[in-house]
């Protein structure tokens, strides 16, 4: 019943400009439609078990993911968007699918059956994807949408989609202001991150993971480079069990970092985290640097860079919470691509080669140095753990191609290999090396179905 008052509502604001947008030549309707096919080869890990045979799940997944957007966005007039898309994303041969484990991903107390809401990063049958409202000159120069959308800023470290999963980690249902002039803007924004939860669909605005929002500023300095100085909240939402927490999380801080319109490339960013979680006052920062070269007289314009990645980390045992929290952050392109880190407690250092062999293809090299640097508390993939006094994690090694075929297809390729440091015996057993393989299509379809042709905006 929530779900149909919700369209009800988002259809009654609509149709106060349906009459007149008739009359209107600008009048449009569009379809758009997007179907990504991912099969992936693990071998020695999954979401949920590094090296243990006898854990959760198959080391040996032969898995294909498949995701389908689909729906239309209505232009009453150029200033105006009303959009509605469904997303359907299934994961066919995975050993951790929800009709296997169906507790998996629920998020709750420790030995508690319930209260508790689902996060489940492959499987959301028949959700809605986005569902808003957009007034594009609401002011001069500001505009205005209201409603699911994604979010995302910069290079997607603290806002970003999180596309990378096969439902998408960050999905807001909110209000969103963007204030745009020349080059430079601002956004201003406030909502919720919406949960995912196979078994339920997820009705704007209710049984959300967090409530939060922020400030990000891109601003173009011509000689210097680019600034984009930013500030996040975040607490707790409205869904099961988490909205008994008791937690608000604050990040302000800057990116820094040119174009790459000449030889020399940097990017650094710092972010400062503060608040209060049971308690406890919250003393965390993230700290980005990266300097490259792209050698423009060589074939492929190859780009070589060196990239430090930092997050501080803490013991339950601590007076303050020091582990950082990356936010709304996206993790996938950045600290490895077999996600077994994330921008929280962690010591990441790295070198990348980005080649540009052809205008359509483009591919990336980048080997990691993990390391952990509060050890004590530290668990990752449930079976990972460190031995005592030793921080080094492991190395990891990726190769990403990018290819596009035309404006409708992109293929990608990628395999990843890890390196196991000094964890400790699993089951029982030394820690084995693990190994990734993805091969993705996404074709993208879009056409006019009402309306004059070519009246783009």
């Amino acid at each position: 019943m929530r779900y149909y008052i919700t369209i009800l509502i988002y259809l009654l604001l609509a149709s106060t400009n349906v009459k007149a947008a008739l009359r209107n030549d600008s009048t449009r309707v569009e379809f758009d439609f997007t179907l990504r096919e991912r099969f992936e080869l693990w071998d020695g890990m999954n979401a949920k078990n590094y090296g243990n045979p006898n854990g959760v799940g198959s080391l040996n997944d032969k898995i294909l993911f498949q995701r389908v957007i689909a729906g239309f966005t209505f232009k009453p007039s150029s200033k105006i968007d009303i959009a509605a898309h469904m997303q359907d994303s299934r994961a066919l041969g995975w050993s951790l699918r929800n009709s296997k484990y169906p507790e998996l991903f629920r998020v709750k107390q420790k030995n508690t059956q319930e209260p508790y809401y689902t996060m489940n990063p492959n499987e959301e049958f028949f959700e809605i994807y986005d569902l808003y409202i957009e007034v594009k000159e609401i002011l001069k120069r500001v505009s205005l949408k209201v409603g699911r959308q994604k979010i995302s800023f910069g290079d997607n470290r603290l806002f970003g989609p999180g596309e990378g999963g096969n439902t998408g980690r960050w999905t807001w249902d909110a209000v969103r202001f963007s204030y745009k002039i020349k080059n430079n803007s601002l956004d201003l924004f406030g909502g919720g991150t919406k949960i995912h939860d196979p078994e339920k669909l997820s009705v704007p605005f209710t049984e959300t993971e967090h409530w939060g929002g922020g400030a990000y500023a891109h601003i173009e300095l011509s000689k210097f480079g680019i600034i984009e100085p930013f500030y996040a909240i975040k607490t707790q939402g409205s869904a099961d069990y988490i909205k008994e927490q008791n937690f608000t999380r604050q990040w302000i801080g800057a990116r820094v970092f040119n174009d790459d319109k000449n030889s020399f490339t940097y990017d650094f960013m710092v972010s400062q985290e503060f608040g209060e979680e049971d308690g406890k006052t919250i003393n965390a920062f993230g700290v980005i640097g990266l300097l490259g070269y792209r050698f423009n007289g060589l074939p492929a314009k190859p780009t070589l860079c060196l990239r430090e990645t930092y997050a501080s980390g803490g013991n339950n045992t601590d007076s303050q919470v020091r582990t950082f929290d990356p936010a709304f952050g996206a993790k996938d392109s950045y600290y490895g691509r077999m996600n077994i880190t994330s921008w929280s407690n962690l010591d990441d250092r790295e070198i990348v080669l980005y080649l540009s062999p052809t205008k359509n293809l483009k591919l990336e090299l980048n080997y990691h140095l993990f390391y952990i640097p509060a050890t004590a508390d530290a668990t990752l993939l449930s079976t990972i753990k460190l031995q005592p006094d030793k921080h080094h994690l492991g190395n990891e090694f990726n190769i990403y191609a990018s290819y596009r075929i035309g404006k409708r297809l992109q293929m990608v390729g990628v395999y990843g290999y890890f390196w196991a440091g000094d964890i400790q015996p699993i089951n029982g057993s030394p820690a084995i090396n693990s190994s990734w393989f993805a091969l993705q299509a996404q074709y993208h379809f879009n056409t006019q179905i009402f309306g004059k042709q070519g009246d783009s905006n």
